[in-house]
């Protein structure tokens, strides 16, 4: 009788190991799909990947219109917001024939008279700064015929083994609104100086992306 009752104690011992094993591989298991995916998913996209017949950006577009909105929504109670919505767009890429699918969006900022529209377009860029958004441009603008300043931001892809490519998915207009009468007291005004150095600065750059421009058409040509 005792005999029968160590053995019937040894087997729910031995059970219960097995069942103690079989949960921990199983756990061990679940890590390390995570971890396989999680590296598939880190994984940088390159454009210059001839493997790669579809690049979506989809995903990266949602994180900046999300990242853009939340730098935005923190100035909700001197700034006034309008969003025009979402389009998906489609481009072919020359060198691999592969099609870039992401999506852009226009946004209306209206700010107090007394905030320079180029002031309130640096605070957001400072803010941006510490994210993997990507400044791609800024210039004077008009927005329903009045004057405003646009900034582009979006996303850099890799392309090759030193260069990116950058896409637009947030065009941003600055405007003043007469209605709205909270000072923005943490944008400060931009020296005349240094208002000059930008302007000059950004004619270069725009002379530089043409020439670029003409250089590529010549030699398609």
């Amino acid at each position: 009788m005792q005999d029968q009752n160590n053995s019937q104690e040894s087997n729910r011992i031995g059970v219960g190991i097995f069942i103690v094993i079989v949960i921990i591989l199983l756990v061990l298991a679940g890590a390390a799909g995570v971890y396989y995916a999680s590296l598939k998913q880190e994984k940088p996209k390159d454009l210059s990947d001839t493997t790669v017949k579809s690049f979506d950006l989809m995903e990266e577009s949602k994180m900046v219109h999300r990242t853009v909105d939340n730098v935005l929504l923190m100035k909700r109670e001197n700034w006034q917001l309008r969003d025009t919505g979402r389009r998906q767009h489609k481009d072919l890429l020359e060198v691999s024939g592969a099609d870039v699918v992401w999506t852009d969006r226009e946004v209306a900022v209206g700010v107090p008279v007394t905030t320079e529209l180029e002031g309130a377009s640096r605070w957001v860029q400072d803010h941006l700064r510490t994210t993997d958004v990507k400044t791609i441009r800024e210039e004077k603008s008009k927005w329903h015929g009045m004057e405003a300043w646009r900034l582009d931001v979006g996303i850099a892809v890799k392309s090759g083994k030193d260069n990116e490519r950058n896409f637009t998915t947030d065009t941003i207009f600055f405007f003043h609104h007469g209605n709205l009468t909270n000072r923005d007291r943490d944008i400060p005004r931009i020296p005349k100086e240094e208002r000059r150095n930008d302007e000059k600065s950004r004619t270069n750059d725009d002379r530089s992306r043409n020439d670029d421009r003409s250089r590529t058409d010549e030699g398609k040509r």
